[in-house]
Order: C-alpha cells, then sequence, then structure tokens
C-alpha cells in the first residue's frame, strides 16, 4: 500500500498533525543533504496550514519554496498561487526562505515556463498536495488535453503545461513522474464528498483519477490527512 490516512474531527488538529509532519521531513532533508526544497499548493484551502507552517523553528535559510502548480498569471493576480504564498507563508521565521515561483516568463508564455521550472526549480524533497472533487492533485485534470503523458510515470519531464476543461487559465503542473519521485508526499483533504473520492481512489488501481495513479504508483507513503 502506497498510502496511510490519518482522520481530524476538524480542521485544527488537521494543520497540526500536517505542520508537525512537514517539520520531521524538512528537518530530515536538511540533516541529510544541508538543504531542503518544499513545494506548496496553493488556492485557499492551505492558509491555515501556511500560518503554521511559517512559524516553524528551522533553519528556514536552507529552504527553498516552489509551487506544486501555478495558473498562468503575474504574481500580483488574485489567482496567483505565487501570490497566495508570498503573503502567508513567506512571512514570520519562514521570511528567510527562498521563494522559486513557476510563472517567471516575463511574457507568461506557457512553454517558456515550464523550460524554465525543469532548468531552475531543484528536486523537491517535500510536496504539500490537495486534491479536487474531480481527484485532481497538482493541476493535474484527467479530461485535460494530452494529460497521459502528464500521467505516464516514466515520463522524464518533470513540470508540463495544462490547459483545465472547466478551470480558468492555463497551468504550469509538475508530472506525476515528478511527484512520484518526490521523498515526503502530504496529501490534504476536508469534507465527505473528498473522502469518498479519496476512497474510490484507493479501491481501484486502474483508476483514471490521478490521484489514484499517485496513490497506487508512489515510491514514498502518500500520507493523507482528513479532517471531517
Amino acid at each position: 500500500m502506497a498510502w496511510s490516512l490519518r482522520e481530524f474531527a476538524d480542521a485544527q488538529s488537521q494543520v497540526a498533525a500536517l505542520a508537525e509532519a512537514a517539520r520531521a521531513c524538512l528537518e530530515r532533508a536538511l540533516h541529510e543533504r544541508g538543504q531542503a526544497v518544499l513545494a506548496v499548493s496553493g488556492g485557499r484551502s492551505p492558509i491555515p496550514l501556511f500560518a503554521r507552517l511559517r512559524e516553524l523553528d528551522l533553519d528556514w535559510s536552507r529552504v527553498t519554496l516552489t509551487l506544486v502548480d501555478e495558473r498562468l498569471v503575474p504574481a500580483g493576480h488574485p489567482d496567483s498561487n505565487e501570490g497566495l504564498v508570498r503573503e502567508h507563508l513567506l512571512q514570520g521565521r519562514a521570511a528567510k526562505a527562498r521563494l522559486l515561483g513557476l510563472a517567471t516568463d516575463p511574457a507568461l508564455d506557457l512553454a517558456e515556463c515550464v523550460r524554465r521550472a525543469a532548468r531552475e526549480i531543484p528536486a523537491v524533497d517535500l510536496a504539500l498536495l490537495g486534491m479536487g472533487d474531480d481527484g485532481h492533485t497538482a493541476s493535474l485534470f484527467a479530461a485535460a488535453p494530452g494529460i497521459q503523458a502528464a500521467l505516464d510515470p516514466e515520463n522524464p519531464d518533470r513540470y508540463v503545461g495544462v490547459v483545465p476543461p472547466a478551470a480558468p487559465h492555463a497551468r504550469i503542473s509538475m508530472t506525476l513522474s515528478a511527484l512520484l519521485h518526490c521523498p515526503g508526499l502530504l496529501l490534504s483533504i476536508a469534507g465527505q464528498a473528498k473522502r469518498r473520492v479519496f476512497d474510490a481512489a484507493c479501491a481501484d488501481p486502474r483508476s483514471a483519477l490521478p490521484v489514484a495513479r499517485l496513490l497506487h504508483q508512489s515510491r514514498a507513503t502518500v500520507r493523507t490527512y482528513w479532517a471531517a
């Protein structure tokens, strides 16, 4: 089994456990390699976790922050994940960390952003993931054009451009193969609807849900934290 599940009665307990798991993983990387790379997901859901993470007693000067996925918008745009990280995570003790964004091409050319990420973003030690009601994780949407290459576990590319079928903005995302190589994978979900999607993904290794591909093929245990 490539996943584990911890259940929490409320979001506060879930966030505390996620922060402790993240601390342990980052400390391990700092001890073993002298540096750590943390990739986080965007959206509003991780904000309470960011508030907890930014006060962890870590040597943040040796931590690189980056993104699991990003919308192809400027950093100042309301939908920018980088903007969210700057506002809510790159604060307090974590202000000493280095932040490497994904939508860094001034012209916001998707292909060039993918190339820059491949060149400039180091291998990720810990990825903090969420999951949509449709079973997507990162920006790996099952119905997106050309998604099979992004979900190929043997794909040598670490980043991919994605045009979501129903969500706004083109995206840049870590590929499934890049996620599968992360030593640390934490998946945060909440509510009964997402729990049903998660359970369905766990039950069927042949499922087309992107999160099922992650759960069944990951080299590391995908530690899942669910809040009721």
